[in-house]
């Protein structure tokens, strides 16, 4: 286990590696990998740019200023917030596929 782990991890950062390489200089760059409960990954590569990286400082200072105390609870919004915004194909919490299914069985047209 501790050596499958490992390999993953030497995964992430090679493509994380050669993401930076490619993009250049004046850039950040994070590898976000998000498993659902059904074990379908979301992988994706997020870019701060550095002529922006106060601004974003300041919208994430204004979220954390809006989140309850609750530390379960802010955990729980990332993972919600993560997952909307790193797959567009998310329609409240279900796959646009898994919706498409559904609607097929149900007959009902999503809107």
């Amino acid at each position: 286990m501790k050596l499958a782990d490992l390999v993953r991890r030497f995964k992430n950062l090679e493509a994380l590696q050669k993401e930076v390489a490619a993009k250049g200089e004046g850039f950040e760059a994070r590898r976000i990998t998000m498993t659902r409960p059904d074990g379908q990954e979301i992988h994706q590569m997020v870019w701060v740019d550095h002529g922006r990286e106060s601004k974003v400082e300041q919208i994430v200072d204004e979220i954390l200023a809006k989140l309850p105390d609750d530390q379960q609870l802010r955990q729980a919004i990332l993972a919600k917030l993560s997952e909307r915004i790193l797959d567009p194909d998310l329609v409240d919490g279900v796959t646009r596929i898994e919706a498409k299914q559904t609607d097929e069985i149900t007959g009902k047209k999503l809107g």
